[in-house]
């Protein structure tokens, strides 16, 4: 199995601060054969929770950024994302932020999006959103 996932920016923030079973159930996804994907989008969310709330200094971000590269394939946002979560977002009447995770994950063929911010077993086009602690 070679499916892409695509990972919303909460799961990225427990990834990161999480003791209990939320980053047991993360890593365990991640370790399953896959292509996991998130975008810069994601990067700046995981930044501007890690600034304010988390009280990250820029030194810990970036070395979570870092290491963000050795386990996720992180894609651009491009105009076509854009345009898509427009459509998206139309469409399904996500919050335009969401949209945009939505259309990045269209834009680069994932299978599936992993948030708990969406409702879980939701379809939209070729994606189908997960909760992955359900």
């Amino acid at each position: 199995m070679n499916d892409k996932i695509f990972w919303d920016s909460n799961l990225i923030i427990y990834y990161v601060t999480d003791t209990g079973k939320k980053v047991s159930v993360i890593k365990a996804k991640l370790s399953k054969p896959a292509q996991h994907i998130i975008s810069a989008q994601v990067l700046n969310e995981f930044s501007n929770i890690a600034y304010k709330k988390l009280g990250f200094p820029s030194q810990k971000i970036v070395s979570e950024i870092t290491a963000f590269q050795t386990v996720f394939m992180i894609v651009p946002l491009t105009t076509s994302c854009t345009l898509r979560a427009v459509a998206v977002k139309d469409r399904y009447g996500f919050s335009y932020y969401d949209s945009l995770i939505v259309a990045t994950a269209l834009e680069n063929q994932c299978s599936f999006l992993y948030s708990e911010d969406m409702q879980h077993g939701q379809v939209v086009d070729t994606l189908t959103i997960i909760n992955p602690f359900i």
